[in-house]
């Protein structure tokens, strides 16, 4: 390899030398990388290799220089926090999954994200971002907001910087990182039976009856198999066998995109309750395999937002406060544990990676059978 790490004048530069034989003898290229990193340099040498296989000669690229003249210390390009923001919306952020991605690029495009335009990223140092924390702080933002920020602030740097054994795009040394902001964990809340039974009861006034239909087969399909938002907007007809009662879960839909569930990995609720199967016989006759269980009232699928906002408004007519959409699922694994169903088989029909997880329900199930035990003295 012709491209090396070389001192000139006190600094550390990449630095090309190649030589190339020639009729008329030998021509050497010896300059400095025009763009300090390893891969630039490289990639520099190379259009030197192609320019001399379509040419025979580098003599153009020399101009009046002798070959044997020392590198040129070339212009330090300051590489600011807008540049690294570009790299990683380019290279890093479309592989994100894609409601990652959708909250990372709202933070970026956001008020506190700001605070570093035209910072050098050299200047990017711990006792800023530990400023920079405190004057969110200040603001009243929340300390999960302040984390995620914190996250994106991370991810933006590491795109840019060292990995292992190759040197950074714009830096060659990340800051020293301070601590993450603690987030308290959320205690699991579950929508109380009575309350689903008046989701899944007479529509309220103002309620189109296509729409009240689909949000009710929503409702049961959160309620009655655990399915996630995610999952229910991306449910088709093939993923439902009403013969042996099975529903097959095997894609998410997030940002308009589909793709694997949380999880990674498919999964199987092996039976449907009788609720939700009469639902379920309603809605797919005479559909393709191809059509949506559970769409919106234009056949579309629910837009990320549509089906949170169907439950809040159903749940303001109905008098119903203090739930949540997600909380149907919790209901679902609440039941389970009520039933004796083991913690493995609850992990499994719920999609959790990790059965640490999956215990949080437990735990509820545990404290409200004390409640109960309280009841007696």
């Amino acid at each position: 390899m012709t491209v090396s790490r070389r001192t000139v004048k006190r600094k550390k530069l990449w630095v090309i030398d190649r030589r190339f034989r020639t009729e008329q003898g030998e021509e050497r290229y010896r300059r400095a990388a025009q763009v300090q990193t390893r891969q630039a340099a490289e990639a520099e040498e190379r259009r030197v290799e192609l320019y001399f296989a379509n040419h025979g000669t580098i003599a153009p690229l020399l101009g009046a220089l002798p070959k044997t003249e020392s590198p040129a210390t070339p212009e330090v390009t300051v590489h600011r926090w807008e540049d690294a923001v570009s790299y990683y919306k380019a290279h890093a952020l479309p592989v994100l999954e894609p409601s990652t991605r959708r909250g990372y690029s709202v933070l970026l495009n956001g008020p506190h994200i700001e605070h570093w335009a035209g910072v050098p990223l050299a200047e990017i140092t711990r006792t800023r971002i530990v400023a920079w924390d405190a004057a969110m702080r200040q603001t009243g933002v929340s300390a999960s907001t302040r984390r995620n920020h914190q996250v994106v602030l991370r991810s933006v740097l590491r795109s840019i910087g060292p990995h292992s054994e190759e040197s950074g795009v714009y830096l060659q040394v990340l800051p020293a990182f301070p601590p993450l902001p603690q987030v308290g964990r959320t205690e699991v809340q579950d929508v109380p039976h009575e309350d689903i039974a008046q989701l899944l009861g007479t529509r309220p006034k103002g309620f189109h009856q296509a729409t009240w239909a689909n949000f009710g087969l929503a409702v049961a399909l959160a309620s009655y198999a655990g399915l996630r938002a995610s999952e229910i907007r991306a449910l088709r007809v093939r993923d439902v066998d009403l013969e042996d009662r099975v529903i097959t879960v095997r894609l998410k839909r997030c940002a308009n995109e589909e793709g694997p569930p949380k999880s990674k990995h498919q999964r199987s609720i092996d039976f449907i309750a009788p609720e939700l199967h009469r639902r379920l016989v309603e809605r797919i006759r005479g559909l393709s395999s191809d059509d949506y269980v559970c769409p919106s009232s234009s056949g579309e699928p629910w837009s990320d937002n549509g089906l949170w906002a169907a439950f809040r408004r159903t749940c303001r007519s109905l008098g119903i406060e203090g739930q949540k959409l997600h909380g149907l699922r919790h209901a679902f694994a609440t039941a389970l544990f009520g039933g004796a169903v083991d913690a493995r088989t609850v992990q499994e029909l719920l999609g959790h990676a990790s059965l640490e997880v999956t215990m949080r329900y437990a735990h509820v199930q545990k404290e409200r059978k004390r409640a109960a035990g309280r009841v007696f003295g």
